[in-house]
């Protein structure tokens, strides 16, 4: 890594505690904020025991687990959370050995990437802690939809993923199972922060611009849902 990648990685993890509390004032209600060290988490290893959990982050391992209980459907899934190569900052999948086995016999996978030398892995790692949380969210939707299909229509699933149209129409359907789970204002976070306040490349922000849903329109479905 150059002097001046290392100088703006240090710099972006200093100045985290201001990028939360920018962020904080950005339409959120402050009691909406989640923050690692005030969060009690009730989900915990011994109550999922099929989760393994092979990461050395903390934060996220949290965040894994705060966003389980929003699904507790998948809680007796087996779901495996690890470090993968993967093109973008988080993705979920199902285990390639495992699509044609019974459906409580499979295994799916939460894979972070770690390679922080791409601005698109390190995301993940310098989002607030709530904005996570949201992420995580969007990655148990996945699953969630995984686990109600045949392996035959997990296999076209992926073959229809890799046309653009199809994979904005997905992955914006899932962000919007996520926002009725009780993700709204935590992958609204996650959306603030990648369009308006990551030091990312201009192609990728672009990129997640046009397959997710936007910060606005996420803060229309919640308020719409709220009322608020």
């Amino acid at each position: 890594m150059g002097l001046w990648k290392t100088k703006r990685f240090v710099l972006c993890f200093c100045a985290l505690p201001c990028i939360a509390a920018f962020a904080a004032g950005q339409d959120i209600p402050a009691d909406k904020i989640l923050h690692y060290g005030e969060v009690i988490l009730s989900l915990d290893a011994a109550s999922c025991p099929r989760h393994e959990i092979a990461i050395d982050n903390d934060t996220l391992a949290a965040a894994f687990r705060i966003a389980m209980t929003y699904y507790p459907e998948l809680c007796g899934r087996k779901i495996q959370v690890q470090y993968g190569c993967i093109k973008t900052s988080m993705a979920a999948q199902p285990r390639m050995g495992s699509v044609f086995r019974k459906r409580d016999k499979r295994t799916y996978r939460v894979l972070i990437n770690r390679n922080l030398q791409k601005a698109q892995a390190r995301l993940v790692y310098a989002a607030p802690f709530d904005a996570r949380v949201g992420v995580m969210g969007h990655e148990l939707a996945h699953i969630l939809d995984y686990s109600s299909k045949s392996g035959w229509q997990m296999v076209w699933t992926g073959i229809r993923y890799l046309g653009k149209k199809y994979r904005r129409t997905m992955e914006r359907q899932t962000d919007s199972v996520a926002i009725t789970r009780g993700f709204g204002w935590q992958l609204y976070h996650y959306a603030y922060f990648v369009i308006h306040e990551a030091v990312i490349d201009d192609a990728y922000r672009r990129y997640k611009l046009d397959m997710y849903l936007k910060p606005e329109e996420i803060l229309e479905i919640v308020r719409s849902q709220t009322g608020k």
